[in-house]
């Protein structure tokens, strides 16, 4: 029997949410994990992860939202072993 997409592709069920609780920040979780952050400063939007690790500076918001989602859905391989 075929394997499904589910089966080839190990990706998170969860849905991530993102809120609002200061100006120029936002935090995404889902409902059971956090999974990083945004925020604005003079430079951009900057990207957190889950670990507090910046993942870098964009020009817009959702390249920064992006890119926190990107590190939840695949961690660097030295946050898979703090994970696991």
């Amino acid at each position: 029997m075929a394997e499904s997409l589910a089966d080839i592709i190990d990706l998170p069920t969860e849905y991530v949410s993102w809120h609002s609780p200061a100006a120029a920040l936002w935090v995404a979780s889902t409902p059971t994990a956090y999974v990083g952050m945004v925020d604005r400063n003079h430079d951009g939007f900057v990207a957190t992860d889950c670990t507090g690790r910046e993942l870098g500076v964009y020009v817009t918001q959702e390249s920064a939202r992006i890119a926190v989602y990107g590190a939840w859905v695949a961690p660097a391989p030295e946050e898979q072993a703090l994970i696991a």
